[in-house]
């Protein structure tokens, strides 16, 4: 008998399969003696055929057994490979999920992260993570724009570690239920914490909400009107890039691109008094096909951040580019931008957080230019502030409608924005309930809407505003 094999049978098993096996061995001399004897033959065929049952039992313990072993070694891999800690190294095999991990429990407000610390992934296979957000809008205007539902994004993710040193992340857009974008599709090379490489379609260092825009992480439905009209956010197109860590406190990214397009060599212009720079950001349509350089210039653009403590940072921007087919004239964008946590300093209330970002366009403008329309240099800002609250009574609730860290926010933003002489500004109000801390916000706002200058009354429409959104 298989001592060792016999030691690794479940307990269950083994002491059955034992005494079966050692009452077949203490029938074996009888069963010769019966043979010998001539006793009965049929007596003697049924024990062969229980003996021959008992082995086909042990055969079928052995398999399951193995079975087992198997499942159990599956199981023990990934619980390795999906664990968040993931190897010590910074640019280890784990480091996306590991960024996420050590993102959330660090308790930030997640304006401070950036592409690898959303609160996701599923794992797909080797090193290799899914997941995505959704949102839908009810919007009641007061005005002429009427009542309606708009699905307005629903975003997969697809992120792979593909070597220690090789990461790819990328976002498929698709808006209002049929239009379909790449969001950002980029490949990172790791050397270090200083020095790393990107390449493929970016997201522009350009203002911070730009690279932390998605809607589960905003407290109010619309993004501010500086990055709507100055800022076109999402703003991205096709470049490389160079990022990383100079110390504990600053970080950077600059890249190169292909540009804005914002005049053609027929005269036609999409920077508008109306519409600021949005129809003339790389990822448009409006001057040729998405992401295509058409003049001889690249656009070079950089942010820089400063972080002295934990949960304040600011930060400072710049595009320079030109924005015509003819290459003539210059388009300048300056932002600065500012988050803080009020933990961070002891002057202000642990559930408070401050917000907010200015941006400076500067458009250069040939008698060409302003033949064909282009408008005088553009200008916005926005400040806001977040209440945190009901944490402690909702604490009662949790495990039946709500998670760990459930909370309300209470949230005022005010908006300006200057196109040329054109002006909109916009006051919001807005309260929001997050029954887990960093997947799914549900968000109630109110704007008052007033406008100025050449178009004055075309958006002024105040609006309520009712909008869900979740990461999966």
């Amino acid at each position: 008998m298989d001592h060792h094999f016999t030691s690794r049978l479940p307990a269950r098993f083994a002491l059955p399969t034992l005494a079966a096996i050692g009452f077949a061995a203490l029938l074996a001399p009888s069963l010769a003696a019966q043979d010998t004897v001539g006793d009965d033959a049929s007596d003697l065929r049924q024990l062969r055929d229980e003996l021959a049952g008992l082995r086909e039992e042990v055969t079928d313990l052995r398999t399951e057994l193995r079975q087992r072993d198997d499942a159990a070694r599956a199981a023990s891999d990934e619980v390795e490979l999906s664990s968040s800690d993931g190897p010590a190294s910074e640019d280890g095999t784990f480091f996306i999920p590991r960024r996420a991990a050590e993102f959330a429990e660090g308790g930030e407000p997640a304006q401070f992260g950036d592409t690898y610390t959303k609160p996701y992934l599923t794992r797909m296979g080797e090193g290799t993570y899914l997941g995505g957000y959704i949102d839908l809008e009810f919007v009641d205007s007061k005005g002429s724009g009427g009542d309606f539902f708009d699905q307005h994004r629903f975003v997969p993710f697809l992120y792979a570690d593909v070597s220690d040193r090789v990461k790819l992340s990328a976002e498929i857009e698709l808006e209002h239920g049929h239009e379909v974008e790449v969001e950002y599709a980029q490949l990172d090379y790791l050397f270090g914490t200083a020095f790393n490489l990107r390449a493929g379609i970016l997201l522009l260092p350009l203002g911070k909400l730009n690279e932390v825009h998605d809607s589960p992480i905003q407290d109010l439905t619309f993004r501010p009107l500086v990055d709507t009209y100055i800022i076109p956010t999402t703003l991205r197109d096709a470049g490389l890039s160079a990022f990383g860590r100079l110390g504990e406190s600053v970080g950077y990214q600059v890249a190169v691109t292909n540009g804005f397009r914002g005049l053609d060599a027929a005269g036609e212009s999409v920077i508008s008094k109306e519409d600021g720079l949005r129809e003339a950001a790389p990822h448009e349509e409006e001057l040729g096909e998405p992401f295509e350089n058409t003049n001889d210039s690249f656009a070079y653009s950089g942010r820089v951040a400063y972080s002295p403590i934990l949960g304040a940072e600011v930060g400072a921007s710049a595009l320079i580019d030109h924005y015509d087919e003819l290459d003539h004239n210059r388009l300048a964008i300056y932002a600065l931008d500012a988050t803080l946590d009020g933990k961070a300093l002891s002057v202000l209330p642990d559930p408070l957080e401050l917000q907010g970002e200015a941006a400076w366009a500067d458009l250069e403008r040939d008698a060409f230019a302003k033949a064909s329309g282009v408008p005088n240099d553009m200008n916005g800002y926005y400040v806001q502030a977040n209440w945190h609250f009901g944490g402690a009574w909702l604490e009662e609730c949790e495990g039946d409608l709500v998670e760990d860290g459930a909370h309300f926010t209470f949230v005022t933003r005010y908006d300006s924005v200057e196109l040329d002489d054109y002006s909109m500004r916009r006051t919001t109000f807005g309260l929001n309930f997050r029954p887990d801390p960093t997947r799914t916000v549900f968000k109630l706002d109110y704007q008052f809407n007033d406008d100025s200058g050449a178009l004055q009354g075309t958006r002024d429409d105040d609006a309520l505003v009712f909008s869900l959104a979740s990461y999966f």
